[in-house]
This record gives C-alpha cells, sequence and structure tokens, in this order.
C-alpha cells in the first residue's frame, strides 16, 4: 500500500499543478469574465460583480480616458455597477441634491441606485470637472 501511494501521489500533485496551470491567459471566449479582466486564476481579489448579478438588465456605466459611457436609459430605482477602467479615481456625482454619488478606484467597480422618479439627471466627477453626463431614468 505504501509503494502504491508513493507511485500515485506524486502523479496526482503533478496533474493538479498542471490542471492550475492550463489556462495561458489568452481566453478569446468572450466571457464576461475575460471581457472584464477578471481572469479566475489571477490571483488578484475581483471587486467586480458578475454580468447581470443584483441589477436588472446588467446596466453598467464605464469609465474611460476621463468618459463616461452609458449603456442608456435605467429603470426607476435600478441597481447600476460602475467601472473604472482609468488608473485614477473618480465620482459619478449628481449636479443637483444628493440623489446619488458614488467614487469608484481605479480598476474597481462600485453599483448605486439611479433615482426612483422618471427624469434626467446630469452627474458629474468631483475630481474632474471636465468629466460629465446625464442619466436617463424611465
Amino acid at each position: 500500500m505504501k509503494r502504491v501511494l508513493t507511485l500515485v501521489l506524486p502523479i496526482l500533485l503533478a496533474v493538479f499543478a498542471l490542471a492550475a496551470c492550463g489556462s495561458d491567459g489568452d481566453d478569446s471566449s468572450g466571457s464576461a469574465e475575460s471581457e472584464h479582466g477578471d481572469h479566475p486564476m489571477s490571483g488578484m481579489p475581483s471587486m467586480s460583480m458578475p454580468a447581470g448579478a443584483g441589477q436588472p438588465g446588467g446596466q453598467e456605466i464605464v469609465i474611460s480616458d476621463f468618459k463616461y459611457t452609458l449603456p442608456g436609459t435605467f429603470a426607476p430605482g435600478e441597481e447600476v455597477t460602475v467601472r473604472n477602467d482609468d488608473t485614477a479615481e473618480h465620482t459619478v456625482t449628481a449636479d443637483t441634491g444628493d440623489l446619488f454619488d458614488v467614487e469608484i478606484e481605479p480598476g474597481a467597480t462600485a453599483t448605486f441606485t439611479v433615482p426612483g422618479q422618471p427624469g434626467t439627471f446630469a452627474f458629474h466627477c468631483t475630481y474632474h470637472p471636465n468629466m460629465v453626463g446625464t442619466l436617463e431614468v424611465r
């Protein structure tokens, strides 16, 4: 029995090691994980949410090159993810009132709830006043 374990154990360890190293990170399958850089083998903790988790329709605002990209309109009270692809911290802050204000660290995501009433809501980045956008709630 000891001899069998001596032979089988190294083989099992080698199989597990090869399985863990089997992905070269060049995944072009188009999965949500590879699109957002959240490869499960990266070894880094991820702050991203899986597409559609906790948000109707999986709506996401993307910040890149110091610009906001919005997917279109939002439903009243919808939870939205904001992904910051820049190397600087940003915010999504309503121009009037305290309807929404969320900070997003570089390379991270954050969520907020859009206003519960229909309307058009201007917003900006408190750190970069030239960054502006409009949130349409219908």
